[in-house]
């Protein structure tokens, strides 16, 4: 473990000397790696300008309620970026997202980066050029074959905005670095990651299945009908449900309407769908 903390404060203080930023920010979904980084880089004495977590309107409020107890206790500043009925508005107007990484590229560009990027403006950079922010992350990359290969580098310049430097401050970390971390250190984990093997911060269907439905809504049954209830209005006028296809007109719409590679809020959600399909 004294190994694994020496490297995640080795690339902390590559980061720092590289890119100089003018504020840290933690990024809080709720889930074990992300409450991993965060007690990681606590206790290597790095402190936060703000932390972030993404209120998503399809994650569980349990969650959301959570991060809030969690930050509130480390006495940090903590920032929601929310993105209130957009889910709601959207689903009820052209029915669910879908499935997969081309409706989940739709998602993420409603429910998380518009908000979050409207977040970090009005919090942080309040119309200053030249303010690099460091994101600070749970991102790992031995979470799959993929990401051995493509996070080689645990830093990432978001393509869009070269000021925003996202940093995987436990990118050499295993799962179970995370959980013998947590448990060891006594650090309160999340109950819905505990209970689904997810951070619950986002249920938009499009990375998961009726399966995961289930399992969330028997966790919160408050969950369940809010969804149970919007599942049956959008259906009176689509014929597709959450977590499944959409038909081949509407896809043909969506296809070329946004397209972002570079998502790193949801890399959690990319690895699990990627590892089931």
């Amino acid at each position: 473990m004294n190994e694994l903390l020496q490297g995640s404060k080795e690339i902390m203080e590559v980061a720092i000397a590289t890119y100089k930023p003018k504020a840290i920010v933690m990024m809080l979904s709720g889930g074990d790696d992300s409450i991993t980084a965060y007690s990681v880089a606590k206790e290597l004495g790095y402190k936060f300008d703000y932390v972030i977590h993404g209120k998503t309107g399809t994650g569980l409020k349990e969650t959301t309620d959570f991060a809030i107890d969690f930050t509130n206790k480390q006495n940090d500043k903590l920032i929601i970026a929310d993105a209130k009925d957009a889910y709601e508005k959207y689903v009820l107007r052209k029915g669910f997202f879908g499935l997969g990484l081309d409706a989940h590229t739709m998602a993420y560009h409603i429910l998380k980066i518009e908000h979050f990027r409207k977040a970090v403006s009005h919090n942080l950079r309040k119309r200053q050029r030249n303010f690099p922010i460091l994101f600070v992350n749970g991102a790992r990359r031995l979470e799959s074959e993929n990401r051995k290969k493509t996070m080689v580098s645990p830093y990432k310049l978001d393509p869009s905005q070269k000021n925003n430097i996202w940093v995987n401050i436990i990118n050499e970390w295993t799962k179970e670095n995370c959980i013998d971390y947590l448990e060891g250190n006594s650090v309160k984990r999340n109950p819905v990651s505990i209970a689904l093997c997810r951070s619950g911060e986002c249920m938009c269907g499009t990375m998961q299945n009726l399966e995961d439905y289930a399992a969330a809504k028997e966790f919160s049954p408050k969950w369940g009908k809010q969804m149970d209830d919007l599942r049956k209005e959008v259906m009176k006028k689509f014929p597709w449900d959450w977590g499944q296809n959409i038909n081949k007109q509407h896809l043909m719409e969506m296809k070329g309407q946004i397209r972002m590679d570079f998502q790193p809020m949801c890399t959690g959600c990319k690895v699990k769908y990627k590892s089931t399909a």
